[in-house]
């Protein structure tokens, strides 16, 4: 299925197991970051409905399209249940003759692609990787979920689709240096309330920017009333939190934002 609320449809959940992988990457060594995620994968106990990974936690490289799928089915070896589902991150793809950052849902029963649709210019990705195409909405065992890339996520109207397309939670794969991470929590936690989801953001961390710059970890999640905050601080490691879908509708019933931009379209 590749439609906009395509695979993984099995029950509904009330509450979410989410697992962030903060990722210590080793830049260059995309064999030797596939071994590690597998290993971090493997320390992850049931339950574990969903677990996030970082972008570019492979490394910098541009790899090819089948070789990415070999890795995905690696990690897919090693979840710790049959149920889980993987967010992949995103790495520099090539495919069709073009470089796509790409990411995926990845389950036992489908790989579903997801794209950037802004490749960043201030870091000159622009000049050699091209523009995304896949927003998927998916739905994995009753909750529906989107994924923005990296700077995507400062494109407020990426996100207000997928909310009003119905997604619940939306993951924030990114790889972002420290001197811009407050800045960054600030976009999840207002992308969060604005829109009345969850938001979750992985970074790696003990790694640099492709500048130089440190990158230093605190991955989070932002709830959707503005006030659900966590921040997962510098250290490599497995974050879990759980979020209750309640609050989304808890809070939907004050804040109607999705309703009047749907009832009073700009």
């Amino acid at each position: 299925m590749t439609g906009p609320r395509a695979g993984f449809r099995r029950y509904l959940l009330l509450d979410v197991t989410l697992h962030i992988v903060q990722f210590d990457r080793s830049t260059g060594k995309p064999e030797e970051n596939h071994n590690k995620m597998i290993g971090w994968l493997k320390s992850i106990p049931p339950p574990a409905d969903i677990i996030l990974l970082p972008e570019a936690w492979l490394g910098p490289q541009i790899v090819d399209l089948a070789y990415y799928r070999s890795v995905l089915l690696d990690l897919l070896e090693h979840l710790p249940a049959e149920n889980t589902l993987l967010v992949t991150g995103a790495h520099y793809v090539r495919q069709n003759g073009d470089i796509v950052s790409t990411g995926s849902f990845l389950s036992q029963q489908e790989i579903i692609y997801y794209e950037k649709l802004f490749p960043s210019h201030a870091i000159g990705e622009r000049n050699f990787v091209a523009p995304g195409r896949k927003t998927p909405v998916v739905s994995h065992r009753g909750v529906l979920l989107g994924s923005v890339v990296c700077v995507d996520l400062f494109y407020p109207e990426i996100t207000r689709r997928l909310a009003r397309r119905g997604a619940q939670i939306i993951f924030n794969p990114a790889n972002i240096p420290a001197a811009r991470m407050d800045l960054w929590q600030h976009l999840g936690i207002t992308r969060a309330a604005e829109n009345t989801v969850f938001l979750a953001m992985a970074n790696n961390t003990h790694t640099f920017y492709p500048d130089g710059r440190k990158v230093a970890g605190r991955s989070f999640v932002a709830g959707p009333d503005g006030q659900f905050f966590t921040d997962f601080g510098p250290e490599p490691g497995i974050y879990r939190v759980d979020l209750e879908l309640e609050l989304i509708a808890r809070t939907r019933r004050r804040w109607r934002y999705l309703k009047d931009i749907e009832e009073y379209p700009l």
